[in-house]
């Protein structure tokens, strides 16, 4: 399994040095291709446009001091365009048609029809090649990259988001109450949640919890497809004798809803759960005793039930053991990617100006400036304990600060314990997660037809569950899924696999 850090930082060859040779900037003591980030040397700062999209109404002024230090440290002038987060992926689409592209830009979303079929026309610069050359670019996950490449190659650098996020968050004073240890493996998970349901973790003489809170969040049974990944199942697809399957197709997706039938017909989860469109509302009332979802939920479900329980505690886990030993999921990894289309950027001295100041921006102090602002002045940290500066031209200046970011990798944690714990644990998933080797690849099929085809599954999934399907029933509705389509995107996954596997 590919690990986030594992690639071994490369030493300066001769073409890191002739990058510095030409953008070595005035004083700094950085090494190596962050060197070329303070582009311009003698001749000044790099001029470096960009279109970014903006979630906020007021968008960050040009004259603020965030923007100010970014622009010294890296020695860059930067002009940006912020369009709304809303119109962004609109306006990029009529921009890259068009032609007329800034220097660089983000694409929120890097596998739309239109980025895809631009790169495919050699409209962007592939920088897949030069990024072991950078110390911080070469820190990229393998994994991330593969799932923003389009046929195999690496056409921009993606703005880091954690890789795999997802987790238990169970009441740890359930566990007390009851004597139990946290679990470890899908056996001692079952146990814990029947003694949640059963055994009066509440202690107030009441069989009213159940174990485990589920909804349907976004369509999706919330914490089946982590079930699923620790049961020995695949994250989306499987790759099996050269051939990419989806995961409704394996057994392990059979045995997972077994499992949530068994929870269901046991009443350890809650029986109303495919009319719940956020399972996070059980939970927030303290009547389960665990959730599956992204960990970062934790601290605000433990907010949340302390209005019902002020004793209430709430614990993460991250590590499940099943048939083929301790299993998580990632994510996609990132949240959109800067692209550099040839249009703006002619030369390859100039995008190595430009892979290089995205270079810099990825070095801790910068992370923390994009995501806080200037400490003493969008912020203070006293006895350890973070606090924002609440005067809005100030905050104003930090407005959308991480939209600039690369790397999070150095980002401080300000948070209490629990939101440290998810961040600690958040790394430590990311050295065992298990990618969707599919995430790669586009199926047009599946773009035009994507939610109808998934909600066939989706609805028979939850009928199983629910007892209103018979296996027989199940294998019905995966033959409907391969008729309305479902052949299809399989078929063209399986082509644009067989492009870049290896013989």
């Amino acid at each position: 399994m590919n690990r986030r850090h594992q690639k071994t930082l490369v030493k300066t060859g001769a073409l890191l040095a002739s990058v510095t040779l030409a953008l070595t900037a005035c004083g700094g003591n950085n090494q190596g291709a962050s060197q070329g980030g303070e582009a311009g040397g003698n001749q000044g700062p790099y001029q470096l446009t960009m279109m970014l999209p903006s979630y906020n109404p007021e968008t960050m002024p040009a004259d603020s001091s965030v923007l100010k230090l970014l622009e010294e440290k890296t020695n860059t002038k930067l002009t940006v365009s912020w369009v709304p987060s809303s119109s962004y992926t609109d306006k990029l689409s009529a921009t890259v048609a068009s032609g007329e592209l800034p220097k660089t830009f983000v694409a929120l979303e890097p596998k739309a029809s239109f980025i895809v079929n631009a790169a495919r026309t050699g409209m962007f610069w592939e920088v897949g090649p030069y990024l072991k050359s950078y110390p911080n670019l070469s820190k990229m996950s393998d994994i991330v990259l593969k799932n923003v490449s389009i046929d195999g190659k690496i056409y921009g650098v993606y703005r880091e988001r954690d890789l795999a996020r997802f987790g238990l968050m169970i009441r740890q004073d359930w566990l007390n109450n009851l004597g139990l240890q946290q679990p470890k493996n899908m056996d001692e998970l079952y146990t814990v949640l029947k003694a949640f349901t059963t055994g009066d973790p509440d202690k107030n003489g009441k069989q009213d919890t159940i174990g485990l809170a589920v909804g349907m969040q976004g369509g999706v049974i919330a914490g089946f497809k982590d079930i699923l990944t620790y049961m020995g199942g695949p994250n989306e697809w499987e790759l099996k004798d050269g051939k990419l399957i989806p995961a409704h197709m394996t057994d392990a997706y059979m045995d997972t809803m077994k499992f949530y039938k068994k929870l269901y017909d046991e009443k350890i989860i809650n029986q109303d759960f495919a009319l719940i469109p956020d399972g996070r509302a059980v939970m927030n009332k303290g009547q389960a005793g665990l959730w599956i979802d992204n960990m970062l939920d934790g601290q605000n479900i433990e907010n949340n039930i302390k209005k019902v329980d002020p004793n209430a505690k709430i614990n993460l886990i991250n590590r499940i053991s099943g048939p083929k030993g301790e299993r998580t999921r990632a994510g996609a990894g990132y949240l959109g990617m800067y692209m550099i289309p040839k249009t703006s950027v002619k030369t390859e001295a100039e995008l190595k100006q430009i892979l290089a100041y995205f270079d810099k921006v990825s070095e801790k102090d910068i992370q923390n400036l994009m995501k806080y602002g200037i400490e003493g002045k969008q912020y203070t940290v006293e006895n350890g304990q973070y606090k924002q500066n609440t005067d809005a031209k100030i905050k104003a200046e930090i407005t959308d600060g991480n939209q600039f970011m690369i790397l999070q990798n150095e980002v401080i944690n300000y948070g209490n314990e629990l939101e440290k714990l998810s961040t600690k644990l958040f790394q430590d998933n990311a050295t065992f997660a298990l990618a969707n080797p599919a995430a790669p690849f586009i199926s047009n099929t599946e773009v035009e037809k994507g939610k109808e085809l998934s909600k066939i599954i989706q609805d028979a999934t939850v009928k199983f569950i629910m007892g209103a399907l018979t296996e027989a029933d199940w294998k019905q509705a995966v033959d409907k899924w391969l008729q309305s389509g479902g052949s299809k995107v399989i078929e063209e996954i399986n082509a644009e696999y067989a492009k870049v596997a290896k013989p």
